[in-house]
């Protein structure tokens, strides 16, 4: 299930992780969970004659790779019901998975809002912060004046009140984005920056307000599970190169190598694309960057930092 460098990664880098989970037995067997609700979710679709939505397609690229179906969608591999884990950030893994299983009905449908929920609730779970803080702890990220693409309200306030950056900019799809970050933060400044603070722009995309964000003079770039929400990645992240040339892009990305059950939930909240590992980094050298650092290839997420 996990390599051997991302296994001995994980012991290096991401103990707090590992910890919270209740060791690497309970580790373990959340992980297995993502993959029994995986196949569960894709028997589901492709009963149902809808193999052919978003979710479905993250479920069997997965599946496929990890060879527990086969090219035609049948299972080829026996996957017994796991044991319930017993540390808290396992625990509250597998509940997210129940949530997501109970709402899943409704995703096949196209509820976009069905999925769009389950998602919010993992990125203010315990375990979800845990990853993103030990990857960016393993990183090297010194979270100065950073650069979100596009701006998380979950990330934009822990990592504010965790490291109180000089900045922290980015830029919001929509105002409803820009209204869920305020319902968590009042100090925030939308539309124009005095250069500190929190500060969000409302655009579609980087390449809108490069010049905007150029001005701030950002040095480091967060993508943290937002690439498969870009509708041309590497045309993204060259925007963002030019509105912040010299900065480094710390990218940390569910990809189809990864647990087949968490990439299906961070893809049905209406994600656009659903990447291999090969896949990010191909956008990524597209764009102009080359890879300084590799901290885990895909279990439990890609995680590497990338330079101009």
């Amino acid at each position: 299930m996990m390599s051997l460098l991302d296994a001995l990664s994980m012991l290096r880098r991401f103990r707090g992780y590992i910890a919270g989970a209740g060791g690497v037995g309970d580790m373990i067997n959340a992980l297995r969970w993502s993959v029994w609700y995986a196949v569960k979710w894709w028997l589901e679709a492709r009963d149902a004659g809808m193999a052919d939505r978003p979710v479905a397609k993250a479920l069997y690229r997965s599946l496929l790779h990890h060879g527990y179906i086969d090219e035609g969608g049948r299972p080829v591999k026996r996957v017994e019901q796991p044991k319930r884990p017993r540390g808290p950030y396992a625990q509250e893994w597998l509940a997210l998975h129940e949530a997501f299983d109970r709402a899943f009905p409704k995703i096949l449908r196209g509820d976009v809002e069905a999925g769009r929920l389950v998602a919010e609730s993992m990125q203010a779970q315990g375990w979800y912060k845990l990853w993103r803080d030990d990857f960016l702890e393993a990183a090297g990220f010194e979270g100065k004046r950073v650069l979100e693409a596009p701006l998380s309200a979950h990330n934009a306030v822990d990592i504010y009140s965790s490291r109180s950056p000089e900045l922290y900019v980015g830029y919001a799809g929509s105002d409803e984005a820009v209204e869920d970050l305020l319902e968590v933060s009042s100090a925030v400044s939308v539309g124009q920056c005095p250069g500190s603070g929190i500060c969000v722009f409302v655009a579609p995309s980087a390449c809108e307000v490069a010049d905007a964000l150029g001005q701030l003079a950002p040095r480091e770039v967060l993508l943290f599970n937002s690439l498969h929400w870009m509708p041309d990645p590497a045309k993204e992240v060259a925007c963002l190169k030019r509105a912040a040339p010299g900065a480094l892009f710390y990218v940390g990305q569910a990809v189809v190598e990864t647990m087949p059950g968490f990439l299906a939930i961070t893809s049905a909240a209406g994600a656009i694309h659903t990447f291999s590992r090969s896949e990010v980094e191909a956008a990524l050298e597209a764009a102009g960057l080359r890879r300084r650092k590799l901290l885990l290839r895909e279990m439990p997420f890609y995680a590497a930092v990338w330079s101009p």
